[in-house]
C-alpha cells in the first residue's frame, strides 16, 4: 500500500463528517421526497448513517485491497437499495443524491492535493481515474440491487393482490365461500382455476359457495370456466354451489345449452347459506335456481 494512498483515505476519512454535512446542506429534493429539506428525523438520522457509509465504502478503493472495497460495495448496495425501495424512493431521487456526493467527497480529495507540495500530475490523474472508475462501480451495483429489490417488492404485490382477486373464506370448518367481485377476465379466470382448488384442499373446505353477485358482467368465457371449477371441485371431492346468478345470466345458460350437472344455483348467497347451514323441513327450504 503506497503512502499516498493511504493518506487520502485517512484525509477523507477524518473529513467524512464535514463531508455529509456539506452534501446536506446542498440537498434540495422535492416537498415528500426524503431527500427534501422537510423529511423526517428518523429518516434523516438513516440517511446521514447511510451517507457516513458511503463515503467508508468509496474511499475503502484507496487502501488498494479489492477484498475490502468489494465487501464494502455488497454490503453498501444491499442495504441502501434495499431501504430506497422500502420508503418508495425513486430511483433518480437516489442518482441525485448520490453525484452531491459523488462531489463532494472529490471536492475533499482536491483540497488534500493542494494541501500538498509538488504532487506530480501523473499521480493526480491516477487518483482522479481511480476515484471515478470506483463511483461508477458504486452507482452501477445500486441500480442492480435496486432493481432485484424493486422485481422482489413487485412480485410481493402481486401475490397479495392475486389473493385478495381470489378470496377463499372459510365459514366453517368445512364451508367455505368465494365472492367474486369485478370484471373477470382470461387471465383472472386461469388465476381462479389454479387457485382455488388448493386452497379448498387446504383449509379443508368440503363444500364451496361460489357468489357471482358481484360480477360486473358474465361472458360465455366466465361461465365456461366457472363450470370447470366445479368439475375440479367435483373431481376433487368438494362440493359447489352458485349463488348471484342474475336472470339474463340464467337465459343466456340456458340458450347456450351449458349443462350445470348437480350444482345447485340461489339468486343471492344468503339464501343458498339458509339451505345449507340451517335446518328445515323440505316443504319449507328455498328452491334452487336449478
Amino acid at each position: 500500500m503506497s503512502l499516498t494512498n493511504q493518506s487520502i483515505y485517512q484525509y477523507v476519512m477524518d473529513q467524512a463528517p464535514s463531508i455529509t454535512q456539506k452534501s446536506f446542506a446542498i440537498k434540495d429534493g422535492e416537498e415528500g421526497s426524503i431527500y427534501s429539506k422537510n423529511s423526517t428525523p428518523s429518516v434523516e438520522q438513516l440517511l446521514k448513517k447511510q451517507h457516513a457509509y458511503t463515503i467508508q465504502t468509496v474511499i475503502s478503493a484507496f487502501l488498494e485491497d479489492e477484498h475490502i472495497f468489494a465487501e464494502n460495495l455488497e454490503q453498501w448496495a444491499n442495504e441502501v437499495a434495499k431501504s430506497r425501495v422500502e420508503l418508495g424512493t425513486p430511483v433518480h431521487e437516489v442518482l441525485e443524491a448520490l453525484s452531491i456526493t459523488r462531489q463532494t467527497i472529490w471536492n475533499t480529495i482536491e483540497q488534500f492535493i493542494l494541501e500538498q507540495n509538488n504532487i506530480p500530475t501523473e499521480f493526480v490523474l491516477q487518483w482522479s481515474s481511480k476515484y471515478h472508475l470506483t463511483f461508477d462501480r458504486l452507482t452501477n451495483r445500486f441500480t442492480n440491487m435496486y432493481h432485484t429489490y424493486t422485481k422482489q417488492k413487485l412480485h410481493s404485490q402481486q401475490e397479495l393482490i392475486q389473493q385478495l382477486s381470489v378470496p377463499v373464506i372459510p365459514i366453517t370448518e368445512s364451508i367455505g365461500a368465494i365472492p367474486l367481485i369485478g370484471d373477470i377476465d382470461s387471465l383472472r379466470a386461469k388465476l381462479i382455476l389454479e387457485t382455488v382448488p388448493v386452497k379448498c384442499k387446504e383449509e379443508g373446505i368440503q363444500h364451496l359457495f361460489i357468489d357471482l353477485s358481484g360480477i360486473s358482467s358474465i361472458d360465455t368465457m366466465v361461465l365456461h370456466e366457472l363450470m370447470k371449477l366445479t368439475k375440479i371441485l367435483s373431481f376433487i371431492g368438494i362440493e359447489s354451489t352458485l349463488s348471484g346468478l342474475s336472470p339474463d345470466t340464467a337465459q343466456m345458460i340456458t340458450t347456450l345449452g351449458i349443462g350445470l350437472g348437480k350444482v345447485p344455483t340461489y339468486s343471492t348467497l344468503n339464501q343458498a347459506l339458509s339451505f345449507q347451514q340451517v335446518p328445515m323441513d323440505k316443504a319449507s327450504k328455498p328452491k334452487p335456481q336449478s
